[in-house]
Parts: C-alpha cells; sequence; structure tokens
C-alpha cells in the first residue's frame, strides 16, 4: 500500500509543480522541464519521506523504510511519468492526422470538398510547427537554407530505424 500511494502522491505532486510552473511561464522546452520537474518531486519525496519520521514519529508507519520500498516507488513513480510525458507531448502540438479530422469533421454532413481541403492543410499547419519543434529540440538545425541533424537527432533517428528493423518493418513512416 505504501508503494501506491507513496506513488500516486509524488505524482500528484510533480503534477501540481508542473501546472504551477506552467501558470508562470510556459517554458521553451516543455518535455526537458517535464523531466526535471518529476525527477526534482522523486528525490523531494524521498527527502520527506527520510525526515518525517524524526519530526514526527506517529507517522513512520505510512513512510517506506527498507530499500526496496524506495524502489518500488520509484518504478511505480517513473512509469506514470514516463507514461505521462508520452501522453503529454502528443497533446503539446495537434498531430496532422487530428488536424486534418477535425477540419473533416467541421464540414458536418455536407462534406468537404477536396480542394478546399488541400488548400487549408499548408505547410505553415502541418510542416514548420514540427520542423520548429526539431529545431526547438536540438535534434535539428537550419544552416542558411538546410536544415541538418544535429548529433542528439542523428542518435534518435538511429534507434528508430534499429527498432523497425528488429521488428521487421520496411524504411519509412
Amino acid at each position: 500500500m505504501k508503494v501506491l500511494v507513496g506513488g500516486m502522491l509524488l505524482f500528484c505532486f510533480a503534477i501540481g509543480l508542473q501546472l504551477i510552473i506552467w501558470k508562470i511561464h510556459l517554458p521553451k522546452r516543455q518535455t526537458k522541464t517535464l523531466l526535471r520537474i518529476f525527477f526534482s518531486a522523486l528525490i523531494f519525496g524521498f527527502i520527506v519521506s527520510l525526515c518525517i519520521p524524526y519530526f514526527y514519529p506517529e507517522f513512520i508507519k505510512f513512510c517506506p523504510i527498507e530499500i526496496s520500498e524506495y524502489a518500488h516507488i520509484s518504478f511505480f513513480f517513473m512509469s506514470l511519468a514516463l507514461a505521462y510525458i508520452i501522453t503529454y507531448s502528443a497533446i503539446e502540438v495537434d498531430s496532422p492526422s487530428l488536424l486534418m479530422i477535425n477540419e473533416i469533421a467541421s464540414a458536418g454532413l455536407k462534406g468537404l470538398d477536396k480542394t478546399v481541403f488541400m488548400r487549408s492543410m499548408s505547410d505553415e499547419i502541418l510542416i514548420n510547427p514540427r520542423l520548429k519543434d526539431l529545431i526547438n529540440d536540438n535534434m535539428a538545425c537550419l544552416d542558411g537554407d538546410k536544415y541538418t541533424l544535429t548529433f542528439k537527432g542523428r542518435v534518435i533517428v538511429g534507434v528508430i530505424i534499429l527498432y523497425r528493423r528488429i521488428l521487421g518493418l520496411p524504411k519509412g513512416g
């Protein structure tokens, strides 16, 4: 029970921190900031759980005591944190598919003319925001009129290509 309650309390604390930080100022590199928030919350939570028994001995039954309990709480919390961060990145920017579906849905039962649809799905909406994100996350850089991958971008692409090879999938998306 300590693992469930401890992990959930830490998770809620981290989400609360995120909401406060986002209200004050929306960070430029949101994923990196989320990782820092969650890692800091974990460390802070462990420090607090180590100190509570000294100041409030009656709460010792609620605090983890053994290293295995701290490890279980860490794994549970990090699982929640990583799942949240992955989900957050999906809602941070509208996906091209979601934008297309919304455009078609807003036309209603009468449907959406193909030429109107193609005009509304420009590079400004579909491509440029993703290129901006790649540059902000230091995965690509713009050198004159050319985009090039940074070391970080090449590593990520290499991991994706390796993963697709392991699964036996062809190149491409």
